[in-house]
C-alpha cells in the first residue's frame, strides 16, 4: 500500500527507533499472549487500545471478563472518546437484529438468504470441532435445508424477517401427514398462516420466485412431516439449540427485534467504539460466546465488503481479549483478508494451547494452529509457564548456525589425552527458557516485559557492530 497518513499513524513506539503502525497491524493482525500476572491486558494491550483511540480508530470490543467494560470507557475518557463509546447489553435499550441488518443492505434474496443460512451455520458449529465426514455435518446440512425453505416462504410472505419469526415457524411446522388438514393446526399454526398469505400474493410472483416457493412449501408441508420422527427431532433440535437463545428476554429484545440501532459502517466511517457488555460470568459461558460471536462475524463480513479507501474510510480494530472464546469456523478467512480493508483484530489469549484446542480440536498446536498462526504478523509474548508457547515464540523467532565448544578427556596406561573441539549447531535466537524469566508488574514494579516479533522486521534497537541488521526480535518494558 502507498504511504497514507491513516495506515502509517504510528501505534506503538517500541523504542526510539522502532514503530508499530496501524499498516503493520492489519497485516493479519496482533497476537498477544502470556500467563496469568504476565501484565499482557494492563500493559501492552492497554497501549495498543489507548493509541487506538489516540488515533481516533473506530471499533469492535468483545468482553469475556467483567472489568472490560470499565476500562474501556475508561480509555475513551483518557482520550477524549466518550461521544464515540456504544456500550450494548441488556439495560442498554440497544438492539441489534443480525437478520433486520442484513436485509436492509440490500441485493438479491437469494443471496440475502443464503447469507443468513451461512451464519447460523457457522453458529451451530461454535465450540465443535469441523469434521466434515461426521455424523454431525448431516445434520448441519438437514439444518441447512430447513432455514433456506423457512426463510423463502417467511421472505416471500412478507413477514419480517428475525431470529424470533424463524424459530416460530420452524416450530409450528406439520409434524404428521395429513396435519394441515387439520382445522384446529390451520388456526393455531404461524405456519398455516405464513403459507395462506403466499397464496394471497400468489398472482405477485415472478415465476421464477413461485418456482422457489413450491419447492420450499413441498418441503414444509409434505418432506418436513414424513421425515422419522428422531431424525427430525435431531434435526430440529440442532437448530433450537443454538436459535432458542434468542428468543427469551433479554435476548429477544436485544436481538429479535426487527431493528439494529447500530451498524459495523459506523466503525469505519463515524469513528464509533461498540463494546459489546456481555461478560461470560454475568451471561453464561455459552450464551455469552455465541452473541458475541454472531455480532462479530456480521462486522467482519460488512468490513469485508468494503475495500480501504483514503478519505472515504478510516479502517477500524476488533478487540478480543481471551480471544480462543470468541473464534468461529471462519476466522482465518478474515485474518487473511483483512489488510485490503484496514481492519486490525487484536488477539489476547494466555497460550497458544486455547486456540488449539478450543476451535481446531488439536490437543497440541499443530498444521491448523500453526497455519491461524502464521497469519499474525504482529506477535507479542509476555513471561509464560506454558511451553508449547514458549517453544512457538522461540521458532517464531528463528534458529542460526553456531559453533558450539566441547571439551574432552581421557587417561590410559600410556598417555593422557585432553583437548577442546568444535562444531556447528543450528540453535534458537532466543531460547525458549527466555520467555519464563521474562519481569512480570508486581507491587513494586509496573513494568512487564514482553518479546515482540514483527513479520520481516529487524529491530534497529538490537543492531551491533558483528549484527548490522538488527535482530528479528525486540525486548520491550511496557508500564501499567
Amino acid at each position: 500500500m502507498p504511504k497514507d497518513p491513516i495506515l502509517d499513524r504510528e501505534i506503538l513506539r517500541l523504542s526510539d527507533s522502532d514503530i508499530v503502525r496501524f499498516r503493520d497491524i492489519i497485516e493479519g493482525g496482533c497476537l498477544i499472549t502470556g500467563g496469568l500476572g504476565s501484565g499482557k491486558s494492563s500493559t501492552s494491550a492497554k497501549d495498543l487500545a489507548l493509541s487506538f483511540l489516540t488515533a481516533g480508530f473506530g471499533g469492535l470490543v468483545l468482553t469475556v471478563k467483567s472489568d472490560e467494560t470499565p476500562h474501556w470507557i475508561e480509555y475513551a475518557k483518557q482520550t477524549g472518546r466518550l461521544n464515540d463509546l456504544i456500550i450494548f447489553n441488556a439495560a442498554s435499550g440497544l438492539s441489534f437484529d443480525p437478520l433486520a441488518y442484513i436485509w436492509q443492505a440490500g441485493g438479491r434474496a437469494a443471496a440475502q438468504i443464503e447469507t443468513v443460512v451461512e451464519l447460523f451455520t457457522i453458529l451451530m458449529a461454535v465450540g465443535k470441532v469441523y469434521q466434515p465426514s461426521s455424523g454431525e455435518r448431516y445434520f448441519e446440512q438437514a439444518v441447512e435445508e430447513l432455514m433456506r425453505a423457512n426463510l423463502i416462504a417467511l421472505s416471500n410472505a412478507g413477514e419480517p424477517i428475525s431470529i424470533n419469526n424463524l424459530h416460530r415457524l420452524i416450530a409450528s411446522l406439520p409434524i404428521e401427514k395429513g396435519q394441515i388438514d387439520d382445522a384446529s393446526w390451520q388456526e393455531s399454526s404461524y405456519c398455516s398462516a405464513v403459507i395462506a398469505k403466499l397464496r394471497e400474493r400468489r398472482e405477485t410472483f415472478l415465476a421464477q420466485q413461485w418456482e422457489d416457493l413450491e419447492i420450499a412449501i413441498v418441503y414444509l408441508l409434505e418432506k418436513w412431516p414424513g421425515l422419522d420422527p428422531r431424525t427430525r427431532s435431531n434435526i430440529e433440535s440442532t437448530w433450537s439449540g443454538m436459535a432458542s437463545k434468542f428468543t427469551y428476554s433479554p435476548f429477544r429484545e436485544m436481538f429479535s427485534s426487527g431493528r439494529f440501532d447500530f451498524t459495523p459502517e459506523q466503525t469505519t466511517h463515524e469513528r464509533k467504539i461498540i463494546v459489546v457488555d456481555m461478560p461470560v460470568l454475568e451471561y453464561g459461558r455459552e450464551t455469552s460466546r455465541l452473541c458475541q460471536i454472531l455480532i462479530k462475524i456480521i462486522f467482519q463480513r460488512s468490513w469485508l465488503r468494503h475495500q480501504f479507501k483514503a478519505g472515504c474510510c478510516n479502517g477500524a480494530f476488533c478487540f478480543q481479549d481471551e480471544f480462543a472464546l470468541l473464534m468461529h469456523r471462519h476466522e482465518a478467512h478474515f485474518h487473511m483478508v483483512c489488510r485490503s480493508s484496514a481492519v486490525a483484530p487484536i488477539c489476547i489469549t494466555p497460550n497458544i494451547l486455547n486456540i488449539a484446542g478450543e476451535e481446531f480440536g488439536e490437543q497440541l498446536p499443530g498444521a491448523k494452529t500453526l497455519g491461524f498462526l502464521g497469519l499474525l504478523a504482529l506477535k507479542i509474548f509476555h513471561a509464560n509457564n506454558e511451553t508449547q508457547t514458549n517453544e512457538y515464540a522461540a521458532n517464531q523467532i528463528g534458529k542460526v548456525w553456531t559453533y558450539i565448544e566441547g571439551w574432552n578427556a581421557s587417561s590410559g596406561e600410556f598417555h593422557e589425552h585432553n583437548g577442546i573441539s568444535g562444531n556447528k549447531q543450528l540453535v534458537h535466537i532466543l531460547e525458549p527458557i527466555e520467555l519464563t524469566r521474562l519481569a512480570k508488574p508486581d507491587g513494586e514494579s509496573p513494568l512487564s516485559e514482553a518479546i515482540v516479533y514483527m513479520s520481516g522486521r529487524s529491530f534497529n534497537a538490537t543492531k551491533t557492530h558483528n549484527r548490522p541488521q538488527g535482530l528479528p526480535y525486540l525486548r520491550v518494558h511496557f508500564s501499567r
